[in-house]
């Protein structure tokens, strides 16, 4: 199917069924990341924030939603998932405006952020976040994605700076016909040493994956 540059999509044929699923993989612009703006003292306003998802060059994480919006496989997609079950997922490398509430602000530099990436496929694409609906208390369950080995930022430092830490990378649907009944982080069975001693890791990312089980049924 066509695709953007932060985005592909395909069908895929479950085995030994009839049944279909569209299936988006995305990838958004990891530039100007949003946290590393609400944790820096001299950001007093939430445009400063904004410029990393909407940027004047049209490549942001709210411009890449936006261009992905305006593809017709992903509004036909969007518009045949009564039928066709529809899942968007990956790395959004923005946190989700489901997450930074006025109840956790102290751990976001003082913000409540409607971080628009996830809003806009929430509100615009009716698309919902499997893991937060499982786990509806961004407090009592953060499920943090960023990062498995970067927990302190700054060589210069030596590594002495907290790297902010979020959920970034998210599994999101549109169906009737499937209903998410368990939703975790996975980071390998070993522990992980942190940058810059990762070369003996078993677990190759510096992401936690999300995986979501789904039931999946004629319809619910």
């Amino acid at each position: 199917m066509p695709s953007t540059n932060t985005s592909h999509g395909v069908n895929i044929k479950l085995k030994d069924t009839d049944e279909i699923i569209s299936f988006w993989s995305l990838h958004l612009d990891w530039q100007s990341y949003g946290p590393y703006a609400a944790n820096n003292k001299q950001v007093t306003k939430m445009e400063q924030i904004m410029k990393g998802e909407y940027s004047p060059r049209k490549d942001g994480r709210g411009d890449d939603i936006l261009e992905l919006l305006e593809v017709p496989a992903f509004q036909e997609a969007i518009k045949n998932s009564d039928k066709i079950p529809l899942i968007a997922c990956g790395d959004f490398n923005t946190p989700s405006h489901l997450d930074w509430i006025e109840g956790n602000k102290d751990i976001h530099g003082g913000w409540v952020v409607q971080w628009p990436a996830t809003y806009l496929l929430e509100t615009k694409a009716g698309l919902i976040d499997s893991f937060r609906q499982i786990h509806p208390n961004p407090i009592k369950t953060p499920g943090i994605t960023w990062s498995t080995v970067h927990q302190a930022s700054g060589y210069e430092w030596d590594y002495s700076i907290p790297e902010p830490l979020d959920r970034i990378d998210f599994v999101m649907y549109k169906s009737a016909k499937l209903k998410p009944f368990n939703s975790f982080t996975y980071s390998g069975s070993e522990p992980l040493t942190q940058v810059p001693n990762t070369q003996n890791n078993d677990y190759p990312s510096d992401h936690f994956a999300v995986v979501t089980d789904f039931m999946f049924k004629k319809s619910y």
